[in-house]
């Protein structure tokens, strides 16, 4: 029994946790990376309505993490302007905690592969957003830049390149897909078809050209 308890001890933090239940819960909690920090701190984004003891109990249920120390502060953020708006707005306010850990805890290094996060879409979205919003302020300014006063686009100049290859015979288009072979036959006899209405607009014209009277030459 003695040694039930001494174990029961020992998976307890040194502090007191608290008893309000908490079933299907919708706060989000993000961990964020900050190099200045030392291994025995740690930054989180919490919701505003979020106190030291929610998340030191969140931690210690959650992810068995014992926390010795909360300190918190609340971001102001600065005015932003609607896009393609000129109404001016505060985002809501971002609340940050940092606590300080029991056992250090050290970052893993920043992965040079990033395919399975698939960061290069990332990056694309990114700049096309950025893209648009530069052209919301253009109009709203009445600064619409002309289009033939644009750079060419890569993927643009690679579709000119390929059209003219296509149009002189060097390149044959195809789209890589395997038809069905019922679809062989029909075309086929779609060929034949035209085939036969050109040869007989063909006959029709030379019969047409022999049955013309043909004019007597004047004297």
């Amino acid at each position: 029994m003695a040694e039930a308890v001494s174990v029961a001890a020992k998976q307890l933090p040194k502090f007191k946790l608290g008893k309000k239940q908490v079933f299907l819960p919708n706060h989000v909690i993000t961990f964020l990376r900050k190099d200045h920090l030392p291994p025995n701190e740690a930054c989180f984004h919490v919701p505003l309505t979020f106190t030291k003891f929610d998340l030191r109990d969140y931690l210690w249920n959650l992810y068995n993490v014992e926390v010795t120390k909360v300190r918190s502060y609340v971001k102001e953020l600065p005015l932003t302007q609607k896009p393609g708006t000129r109404m001016w707005y505060r985002p809501r306010a971002q609340k940050i905690m940092t606590v300080q850990l029991a056992k250090p805890f050290q970052w893993p290094e920043v992965p040079t592969n990033t395919e399975a996060w698939s960061k290069e879409m990332f990056d694309l979205r990114e700049e096309k957003y950025e893209e648009n919003n530069k052209a919301q302020t253009e109009k709203q300014k009445m600064q619409l830049p002309m289009k033939s006063r644009q750079p060419i686009a890569h993927e643009r100049k690679e579709l000119s390149k390929l059209a003219k290859q296509m149009l002189t015979g060097n390149v044959k288009w195809s789209n890589d897909v395997i038809l069905d072979p019922k679809w062989d036959s029909i075309l086929e006899q779609a060929t034949q078809q035209k085939q036969t209405k050109e040869e007989s607009k063909e006959e029709s014209k030379e019969e047409s050209k022999e049955t013309e009277p043909q004019e007597q030459k004047k004297p």
